[in-house]
């Protein structure tokens, strides 16, 4: 077999061998600066030439939480201050379909520079990862400015009488959505390098996956029906989404609906079946990936 050249930070390549799970894991972190570099050629490609560069990545979300706050309030039950519930969850929303879209896509989209030089293939969903990271960052940081300026009525304590330790929460629930993103991500990735047609389909599902989770309705409706809330909860989308707006802001009060406090049975619910998507993503991207090579 050739020798393939090493990466400029003294990387070994090793070609051919089908690497176990650690090892690829210990590749993964000696190609960290290589990463780094990918997240910040991404970003620069993303916003070139636009005036609003990084903000731009705002908008689409704002713009979704005013037209579901109106059709909530105009041809369903109106829920006062649900636009500053719906947020959050729309900004985590926004940060999980990108992930799942561009890490699904990062094989396909980078057969060129997979085709040309060797790296770990598994970098290039974490580079999607890391890249939407900074912008769910950025989005999540305007939400707490729009926390701390807007006139709060006196039935919800909110910031900064509400901002406590729980709200250190949402570092955790952040990466639990990141796991489940990047595992779907690592799963996609493998079968878009075999079907073309499959980003079409991950987009119009992800679209049907909204109905699914508490974004056009408030999470206390499904808790009013007790047949079905456990079973919705099982969703880790909707569990996350859930416990990301109990980290930051207090219950809902809604006319015959029971507030719904942090979940935490659920959470770890959702924790393990995260984890347990990420690793049987991350292990199936691995064995396929000279398959993967193969089709690019």
């Amino acid at each position: 077999m050739n020798d393939l050249p090493s990466y400029s930070g003294g990387f070994t390549v090793v070609g051919g061998v089908r690497e176990s799970t650690l090892e690829s894991l210990r590749e993964i972190w000696r190609f960290r600066p290589l990463i780094a570099e990918l997240v910040r050629r991404d970003l620069k490609v993303r916003y070139k030439n636009r005036v609003g560069g990084i903000l731009w990545s705002l908008f689409p979300p704002l713009m979704q939480v005013f037209t579901i706050t109106l059709m909530v309030n105009f041809f369903l039950s109106p829920v006062e201050g649900y636009a500053t519930y719906l947020m959050p969850v729309m900004f985590l929303w926004q940060f999980f379909q990108n992930c799942v879209l561009d890490a699904s896509q990062s094989m396909v989209l980078n057969a060129q520079l997979v085709r040309k030089i060797y790296f770990p293939r598994a970098i290039l969903p974490i580079v999607t990862l890391l890249s939407n990271l900074l912008h769910f960052g950025i989005s999540l940081g305007f939400t707490l400015l729009y926390f701390f300026v807007k006139p709060w009525p006196p039935q919800i304590p909110i910031y900064p009488q509400h901002l406590h330790f729980k709200a250190l929460m949402a570092i955790p629930i952040i990466l639990g959505v990141a796991t489940l993103a990047i595992g779907i991500g690592y799963l996609l990735a493998y079968l878009n390098t075999l079907y073309d047609d499959l980003r079409f389909l991950t987009t119009q599902f992800l679209l049907l996956f909204l109905y699914a989770l508490p974004i056009f309705y408030p999470i206390e409706r499904v808790a009013a029906r007790p047949a079905i809330y456990p079973l919705y909860m099982l969703n880790p989308m909707a569990t996350w989404m859930v416990a990301f707006q109990r980290a930051l802001l207090p219950p809902l009060d809604i006319k015959n609906a029971p507030p719904v406090a942090m979940p935490w049975f659920y959470i770890g619910i959702a924790a393990c079946s995260s984890l347990a998507i990420l690793i049987f993503g991350f292990i199936n991207f691995e064995r396929s990936k000279w398959t993967m090579m193969e089709r690019l």
